[in-house]
């Protein structure tokens, strides 16, 4: 039945030799898995094969990097070039097609888009001219001849080894402003020799890579490219260009398909959008360039659901259709779609925080509402256990973190009672949805609610636990996910012995929470002292903002909301804050509130001065645990234990990890954490047990 709603989506894609069993694919990008020495290893094998279990038709490898000056973004990047990796990427593909998936390589070198500061070494970044990275800020020396038949080599080799370890196409990355990138478009290619100036010269060495690749691979592999609609920058190529660039390398005859995508690093939000760039944005680009090529076009866009994934193709607005991160979120979602189990998909919801925030902090990717990804050797559904004996639970709070502990338990075959105090489920992301763009997060409650109902947890709302309440329940175990509140005393670590402001207890301060269930309560002029620099002071103050409220913010930090810097949601918070007239004051604390005055200090300078006529003062500062039912109930009972804000108040992710261990029952802190690289070894192939 599933199949009959979405034919186009469950229909077979031919390209070459290649049968894709659907057109549900995952593009690539980078998860930063693989350990400094750029080889694959378990850790990179049991997340492809997570997704091929899951049904999905077309996986691509993200970043195969293809000489030694393309090591230069962080650690982590696999290294094509390397004749090692033959073995241990058969190892991959055959695990990937065991389960019927597909797999391509996709080969790149970031060019100027790097810092040598990520090796051991000091490295010279390579790129069309002497160019600067806008992110990292390293001057890239402009290529020789000699440099460009190093790189060519580089891809042709990496290309070889990736034939012989058994993918099923490569892909040429001309997109994201990395190396051959640099030489197509203006914004980078400065050169006034064959290879720079008209768009001739501009095509000719993406073109010389292209076709040293296909003639390395011959003519019954599969080449793709990974290429732009937009740069998305005043001045930069747009849609007409591209489809340009895309009409001269298909007359080639060298490549079978091309992978759409957007963005540069001047326009990053773009690349990986965030929610607030709406799902679909880019779905007319890539129709357009449908239109003008015969080979198959592949669509990336933010989609999440089937249903538009059927839309997109039902039109013919692309051969295939990327659903990246809702494939990180839910590895499953293919098969939960094919057979008719789209209630129990774990939704994605673009935060960019466990996925590309991640990798921007140098770290490993994972995913923000699954603690599998990325640990599903440790974690994944072949590890769970069944409980050896039935016990009833107990779980006091039913936010996400308590929500997912009764999840897990449950559905282990323990007895699960959850109380929530309140009326509804969902603890403080129901606050979190009520900011600008950030209904997505309401996926948290909505999925989680869905599944606890199914695992059977009885779900008693308007409860106000206590000591002898849990008690008459008889609880073999109990879970405490009580959450937080926000602190109203004003203290930052930033002035650590001053722990009350004066005057912050006025009536006319309030917290964040407070302007979420009260907005009317607030004047026209409006002073917010955010100590967190994170979209939870950004969200608060852009619905001020939009409310009509003139707001000024005042921030610890020596830039404005500095942490949504790696989610890639800053310069759209910044365009929106800007263009409607806010002004803020950086690198400075409040010492004292006078009524509507605010006396602050700099922070480095110890000047003081004072921000004049205020109405309301809105605190975005820290949170507070809830742990006094927690201590009161160990005292009494033995088996208790806290997960999520009562532990200590961190974000969203921090609650739904440790939930998701509490339902497995891993409380041992000597047991519980993953240390590094052990998940990153490489024991040769895995047999089929390993993932069952």
């Amino acid at each position: 039945m599933t199949i009959e709603r979405y034919p186009h989506l469950f229909e077979p894609l031919q390209i070459r030799g290649v049968r894709l069993r659907n057109r549900i694919m995952q593009s690539a990008h980078a998860m930063s898995f693989n350990s400094p020495e750029g080889l694959t290893n378990d850790r990179d094998i049991h997340y492809h094969a997570a997704r091929a279990r899951g049904g999905i038709g077309l996986m691509i490898t993200g970043n195969r990097l293809i000489h030694p000056t393309s090591n230069t973004f962080c650690r982590g990047y696999p290294y094509g070039y390397r004749e090692e990796m033959i073995e241990r990427d058969k190892a991959l593909t055959d695990t990937v097609h065991r389960f019927g998936s597909h797999i391509f390589a996709q080969l790149n070198h970031f060019g100027a888009m790097g810092e040598t500061h990520a090796m051991d070494d000091y490295r010279v970044l390579w790129s069309s001219s002497n160019i600067k990275s806008p992110v990292f800020g390293e001057m890239a020396k402009a290529m020789e001849r000699s440099d460009m038949d190093e790189v060519v080599e580089g891809w042709v080799r990496s290309a070889e080894y990736s034939k012989l370890a058994g993918f099923d196409g490569v892909e040429v990355h001309l997109a994201h402003s990395y190396l051959l990138h640099q030489f197509i478009s203006p914004l980078f290619n400065k050169r006034d020799d064959e290879y720079g100036g008209s768009f001739e010269n501009r095509m000719r060495f993406p073109l010389e890579v292209i076709r040293a690749v296909r003639e390395q691979v011959g003519p019954d592999f599969v080449v793709g490219i990974r290429l732009s609609m937009d740069e998305m920058v005043p001045g930069g190529m747009e849609i007409n260009d591209w489809i340009e660039v895309a009409r001269t390398v298909e007359a080639t005859g060298d490549i079978d398909y091309i992978m759409a995508t957007a963005g540069v690093y001047q326009s990053a939000s773009y690349i990986m959008p965030p929610y607030d760039v709406p799902n679909g944005w880019l779905v007319d680009p890539i129709a357009r360039l449908k239109r003008a090529v015969s080979v198959p076009v592949f669509s990336v866009s933010g989609i999440g659901s089937a249903g538009e994934a059927e839309a997109i193709l039902a039109r013919g607005d692309a051969d295939m259709v990327a659903m990246t991160r809702a494939q990180i979120a839910d590895p499953e979602f293919a098969n939960k779609t094919r057979e008719g189990r789209e209630d129990e998909i774990y939704h994605c919801l673009r935060c960019n925080q466990g996925c590309v925030g991640r990798l921007f902090q140098g770290t490993s990717m994972t995913c923000q509402i699954n603690p599998a990804t990325g640990r599903e050797e440790v974690f994944g559904p072949q590890t769970l256990d069944l409980a050896p004996a039935q016990k009833h639970w107990v779980v006091v709070g039913g936010g996400p973190a308590g929500m997912k502990a009764a999840e897990g338990l449950a559905k282990r075959g323990h007895r699960v009672t959850l109380l929530e105090k309140s009326g509804e489920l969902g603890g403080q992301v129901n606050y979190v949805v009520r900011l600008p763009r950030r209904d997505s997060f309401a996926w948290i409650t909505e999925d989680l609610k869905v599944h606890i109902s199914k695992a059977g947890v009885n779900v008693r709302l308007n409860h106000t636990a206590t000591v002898e309440s849990v008690q008459a329940l008889e609880p073999d175990g109990v879970i405490v996910a009580t959450g937080s509140l926000p602190d109203r005393s004003g203290y930052s670590d930033i002035n650590p012995l001053v722990h009350q402001v004066p005057g912050i207890d006025a009536e006319h301060v309030f917290t964040a929470l407070d302007v979420l269930d009260h907005p009317e309560r607030l004047g026209k002029r409006v002073l917010v002292i955010d100590d967190e620099g994170t979209r939870y002071s950004a969200g608060v103050t852009e619905l001020l903002v939009e409310n009509g409220h003139e707001v000024h913010v005042l921030t610890r930090w020596n830039a404005l909301f500095h942490k949504l810097a790696v989610t890639l949601d800053q310069p759209v918070i910044y365009a929106n804050l800007f263009a409607q007239g806010l002004t803020y004051t950086l690198n400075a604390w409040v010492s004292q509130i006078r009524g509507g005055d605010v006396d602050i200090f700099n922070l480095y300078t110890a000047d003081e001065e004072t921000l004049s006529g205020f109405d309301s003062i809105v605190l975005c500062i820290r949170h507070l645990p809830q742990q006094q039912l927690y201590f009161e109930l160990k005292n009494v009972l033995p088996n208790v234990h806290r997960v999520g804000d009562c532990v200590t108040p961190r974000r969203t992710d921090h609650a739904i990890f440790e939930g998701f261990l509490a339902g497995r029952e891993i409380f041992d802190n000597w047991k519980r954490y993953i240390e590094p690289g052990s998940i990153e070894q490489f024991k040769g192939p895995l047999s089929e047990e390993a993932f069952l």
